[in-house]
């Protein structure tokens, strides 16, 4: 009976289209470039170099981490890497997994074709008259920020790391954010507008996610974006009164997140008085006579910070106010 109970059991997945497909594989902002043998000339003279996205952070980092293989090559775990980009000849066009779905732009794309929780993308390439889509290096990036909103929010532990106990005691300061369990609360003192979370990846590194609400008559510009981060850094944080920010390498744009305008700010902090340095990013919405600081800032001396300023971002995009 148990022999025949497992017969009908896999026989209900296989045809309710579940399969038993392993997790995608490798670095969050890893990306599998499978190519045509005739598209080989194009990828090293610096074809893809448009897909080379970079911030700037303490220095210029590079966005993805890019991988290749041949088409013949491509097999094995290469198959559940968490994104692949497949640049074909028209020749190889039958190569293209059945699930891809071609869009408005020429690219093609598709989830969990090979693995789980991975993004396929493909276009075909002619090889006497190279050209990528101009909307390819975003939807790259929209799948790095999917990758990265999973690992923060579901795969970081076994257990999920949305904390809606966390957004409901916000709430109560006027605002939401979903904070991951991954940070612990460092400062706590909504009775001066202000609020800090913490989180250390390693013995060596830290990470600092605030928030400051406070009344303003002023106006909002970038300049006074910069100072009102500053200040905040100077008044809360930790043994952090000489901290500035390096006016000659920050990144400024104006934002709207629901429906309230603002700056995004990325660059690099300084601390003389104990000749520390690392970058941060920093929203400041403007809600008509109140702001709204979000803030990570980022201690990870030598090694890379755009992953985690990405983390912040992802994490401001939660914030809401009620």
């Amino acid at each position: 009976m148990k022999k025949q109970a497992s017969v009908v059991f896999f026989s209900l997945l296989v045809f309710s289209g579940i399969s038993c497909k392993q997790d995608s594989l490798g670095p969050l902002n890893g990306i599998l470039v499978v190519h045509s043998v005739s598209l080989t000339e194009f990828i090293d003279n610096d074809g893809l170099q448009e897909l080379h996205l970079v911030v700037e952070t303490v220095d210029p980092e590079e966005v993805f981490s890019f991988s290749y293989a041949e088409t013949g090559e491509f097999h094995g775990t290469l198959k559940a890497r968490r994104v692949i980009l497949l640049l074909l000849d028209p020749s190889d066009i039958h190569l293209l997994p059945h699930e891809l779905v071609e869009g408005e732009t020429g690219i093609y794309s598709a989830q969990n074709v090979w693995a789980l929780e991975q993004q396929v993308f493909a276009v075909v390439v002619d090889p006497v008259l190279p050209e990528l889509p101009s909307e390819l290096p975003e939807l790259l990036e929209i799948a790095y920020e999917d990758q990265m909103h999973d690992y923060i929010y579901e795969s970081f532990v076994s257990t999920s790391m949305t904390s809606p106990e966390r957004m409901d005691s916000l709430s109560e300061l006027g605002y939401t954010l979903n904070i991951p369990k991954s940070f612990n609360i460092r400062i706590w003192t909504p009775e001066d507008g202000f609020i800090q979370y913490q989180r250390q990846p390693d013995e060596e590194s830290m990470l600092l996610l605030s928030v400051r609400v406070f009344s303003t008559d002023a106006e909002l510009t970038d300049s006074n974006a910069v100072l009102s981060r500053e200040a905040m850094a100077r008044l809360f944080f930790f043994d952090a009164s000489a901290d500035s920010v390096d006016r000659d390498r920050i990144a400024c744009k104006q934002i709207v997140q629901n429906g309230l305008p603002g700056w995004e700010i990325t660059g690099v902090w300084r601390n003389p008085e104990y000749l520390n340095a690392g970058s941060f990013t920093t929203r400041v919405l403007d809600s008509g006579g109140e702001w709204f600081i979000l803030d990570m800032e980022v201690y990870n001396p030598g090694y890379k910070k755009e992953p985690y300023l990405r983390e912040g971002w992802i994490i401001m995009d939660t914030f809401r106010k009620e």
